[in-house]
């Protein structure tokens, strides 16, 4: 992966991500950092792995591909209400579709190539892709009432922000292996 600034949250912008999602308030105070730091690090140690299975590859194209997964471009620009998406992991069909507009302008506005960005993205998707199919549901981590009265409580759902957060630790991890990669290698040829 060439050089560029990470444009995904880091770690320390994890914990606003999780006050997004429309549970935050249900989620007890004292559990907040505790629930953020247990998905950043199952993000984090799910890159280490995939780094290691696949001997530092960096182009997520061909490990999603050796995965089984189908990529599909789609040729628009993906709103829904006032949010732009980029991409989605549809799981009973092994599929990610590229938006390839939305894409565009995520490229343009953080100064990357389009496969640059195609390239990230995917990895991102790819960190969904590993919760359906071996590492579970990160979203799951922490769960709350779907709905209260007074004191009972109907039924239970996860933290969407808590798989978010996941993959964003997974691809910046990567990112992260990938420069170091780089880094020894280039040391490796100076000496």
């Amino acid at each position: 992966m060439p050089d560029f600034a990470l444009p995904f949250p880091d770690k320390e912008l994890a914990q606003k991500e999780l006050t997004y999602d429309p549970c935050y308030g249900k989620i007890a105070e004292e559990a907040r950092e505790r629930i953020v730091e247990e998905a950043w690090q199952k993000g984090t140690q799910a890159a280490v792995d995939i780094w290691k299975k696949y001997n530092g590859e960096t182009d997520f194209f061909k490990i999603a591909v050796s995965s089984g997964l189908h990529l599909e471009h789609v040729n628009i620009d993906y709103i829904i209400g006032s949010q732009r998406y980029f991409s989605d992991y549809i799981s009973g069909q092994n599929k990610i579709n590229f938006y390839i507009k939305s894409i565009a302008l995520w490229a343009n506005e953080n100064h990357l190539t389009q496969e640059q960005a195609e390239n990230l993205i995917l990895s991102h998707e790819y960190f969904h892709f590993l919760e359906w199919n071996t590492l579970g549901l990160t979203s799951k981590l922490y769960q709350v009432p779907m709905a209260q009265i007074g004191r009972l409580k109907f039924g239970r759902t996860g933290i969407r922000a808590l798989s978010e957060i996941g993959a964003h630790a997974f691809a910046r991890a990567y990112y992260e292996l990938t420069k170091k990669e780089e880094t020894d290698h280039a040391d490796k040829t100076t000496v």
